[in-house]
């Protein structure tokens, strides 16, 4: 396991220790916050000079409307703001967001469905904002978030395919990506992680916006680096 992949493969079962850990905060407000801070810390520590980008916070849709406090919030490089002063928290417009993260301790289809409908309003302002999902775990199973995002199931193969002929109908066409954790074993390779850490996932949308396809990474988290950087480029 050459360096970097093992740097990612131990982020993304510390991510999920620190979730556990955080579990003895009563009050879900601030338990929210907290693992929130966790991924920001990972993706500051993960690429460089990116610390001032990474915000929460609104996106101002114009008219007194304002969208919803997004958790994690990628704006561009002296992008205007308000600044509200509590925890990164300020106020961007759409043209200076390039990213929103909504993220979840447990992945639920309601709050994908939420999330679609928010995430609609926030590209009618800025058709360009990344909109993606982030958990740490699921009460879905992972075949019922690949069907809805257009995949079928082979169970000769154990195979997850995307048929050219017949395609799937895809539930979430304003959710760009959605990034699942699980959880890997220290002596694992990449030829194992369909039964070790077997439940990750990272489905990431085409330019085009009409189709899911898995990323290029293992962990899944480095992914969320991966597309981070390509947005601050």
């Amino acid at each position: 396991m050459e360096i970097f992949e093992q740097y990612h493969h131990y982020s993304q079962n510390l991510l999920l220790a620190q979730h556990e850990v955080s579990e003895i905060i009563k009050h879900n407000l601030t338990r929210g916050e907290v693992r929130e801070d966790f991924i920001i810390q990972y993706l500051t520590k993960s690429i460089n000079n990116c610390e001032q980008q990474l915000k929460r916070g609104f996106i101002n849709l114009g008219e007194g409307e304002h969208s919803g406090q997004a958790d994690i919030l990628l704006i561009k490089n002296h992008a205007e703001i308000v600044d509200l002063g509590v925890r990164g928290n300020v106020i961007v417009y759409p043209e200076d967001c390039l990213m929103v993260i909504e993220v979840k301790s447990t992945l639920t289809g309601s709050y994908l469905n939420d999330f679609n409908n928010e995430a609609s309003l926030i590209k009618h302002s800025n058709p360009h904002i990344v909109c993606g999902m982030f958990a740490y775990k699921a009460e879905l199973e992972k075949k019922t978030i690949m069907k809805r995002c257009g995949y079928d199931y082979n169970t000769e193969f154990k195979t997850f395919f995307c048929s050219e002929d017949d395609p799937l109908s895809v539930f979430y066409p304003y959710i760009d990506f959605i990034l699942l954790l699980d959880k890997l074993n220290e002596s694992e390779l990449d030829e194992d992680l369909e039964i070790q850490g077997g439940n990750q996932l990272y489905l990431n949308k085409t330019t085009d916006g009409e189709k899911y396809f898995p990323g290029t990474y293992n962990p899944v988290v480095r992914n969320l680096v991966g597309l981070v950087k390509s947005l601050l480029v």
